[in-house]
Order: structure tokens, then sequence, then C-alpha cells
């Protein structure tokens, strides 16, 4: 009779066990997640700006506020940044505005805001900015473990000090000054055309070691302004082996 009761406790506990995990499960399952989007990019003379595509706690570009429906939240939603400068965010319907982070991007502070209602979609928001040097014309060749970038640096603001040039290779398609695993910076380049060679064949044994780890082989060329965070890039190139 003690082993039957005991049996008939032990399942009662288990079954209000079971019933308190599938009450919570229903809870979960039956939240809505945002499905409305808002998506943009930044722009310089109408071309894609090229910046930091690694997207930490601390690197979102944008932030997003909303303010309305309802009672004015003043926090702000952090977004982030493609490689590319597109962005897209998957949040509520509602009122929002979106501005630069201070103190982010390879460009002139920029103050602007973005005001919009947002019903299922938001497309097509630029911000246009003025980045303090701009790579034009860039290509590059990668023949025997020999990687060649040219291209032209610009000086667009004429101000600005140019603390160096840096190439970046890694064994992902985000490659920038945060996702590397090999950089080789520069210090005595100019603007005007330049010509950057790396031997790849010169690398430590562990850094070629992590760079096959993928099999794939990425490289970036990146600009730091003296006194700025956050660098301007070339596109991204996947260099055939």
């Amino acid at each position: 009779m003690k082993n039957l009761i005991q049996n008939i406790i032990g399942l009662l506990v288990t079954l209000a066990i079971a019933l308190s995990f599938a009450g919570c499960s229903k809870e979960i399952d039956n939240r809505q997640y945002p499905s409305s989007v808002v998506s943009g990019r930044f722009l310089y003379n109408g071309q894609p700006v090229q910046i930091l595509g690694t997207a930490t706690e601390d690197d979102n570009m944008l932030q997003l506020t909303q303010t309305g429906p309802g009672t004015w939240n003043p926090g702000f939603i952090k977004m982030f940044a493609r490689e590319d400068g597109t962005f897209t965010i998957n949040t509520f319907d509602g009122d929002y505005y979106l501005r630069i982070t201070p103190g982010r991007g390879p460009w002139v502070p920029n103050n602007d805001t973005v005001r919009f209602n947002l019903s299922s979609k938001k497309e097509g928001v630029t911000f246009n900015v003025t980045p303090y040097f701009w790579i034009s014309n860039y290509a590059s060749t990668y023949t025997d473990s020999v990687y060649t970038a040219t291209f032209d640096l610009n000086k667009v603001v004429s101000t600005a000090g140019l603390e160096r040039v840096v190439v970046y290779f890694g064994n992902t398609a985000i490659v920038d000054n945060v996702s590397r695993i090999v950089e080789r910076g520069y210090t005595t380049l100019q603007p005007g055309s330049n010509r950057i060679t790396v031997d790849l064949k010169t690398l430590t044994s562990a850094e070629k070691v992590s760079l096959a780890k993928t099999g794939l082989l990425f490289a970036r060329v990146g600009v730091k302004t003296q006194g700025v965070r956050d660098l301007i890039f070339s596109r991204t190139v996947e260099l055939k082996r």
C-alpha cells in the first residue's frame, strides 16, 4: 500500500510539472514576432558606402526610436548595417524616427533624422553622408598567393588626416577591422593612385592555418581617418586559390 501511495504521488507531481511546461510553451508560442520591415542604406554621391559589417553589441550604426502609438518610451532600438551600407530591421507598426548613432560612421557627423509612420513596410530610407576619404576604381588580382590591389584614394574633406590604409584578409565574406584573421597596415600611402601587394606565402604558419580553415579567402581594403573611430572600406572580394 505504501508503494502504491508513493507511485500515485509521483505521477501527480510529474503531471503537474508537465502541465506547467505546457502552459509556458503555449504562452511563448502565442507571441507574435514583429513582421513589419524598415530598410535603407548609406550613400555618398549616389554610391553605396562600404562600412563595418560586424555586428557586435556596440557597433550599431543606427538608432530607431518608436514614438507611438501610446506612451512614448524614450529608449531606442539598435540597428546594425551590412558591409555594403544597407540596413534592415523587423519591428512593429507605429510612428518612428531613425538617426545615425552619434560618433559612428567614417563620415562627417550627420544629424539627419528620418521620421515616418510604419505600416507593414518602409523601404528606401536613405542617409546621404560625406566620408572623409573615398576609395574608387578599386581592382584586385590574386596570383600565386600574391594579392595586389589598385585604387584611387580620394580626400573628400580637405581638413581630414589620413592615419593608415589597411588590407584585411579573412575566411568568411564578412571582413573588416573587427572580423579579420590577417591584416597589413600602411602609413606612407597618400591620396591619389595607389598599389598594394601582399605575398601570402610570407605569412606565419599560424596565419596560414587560420586562413585555410574554411577553404575560402576574402580581402578588403580599409582607410582610417585620424580621430575617427570607423573605417571606410573597399568592397569585399573573394580570392580564388
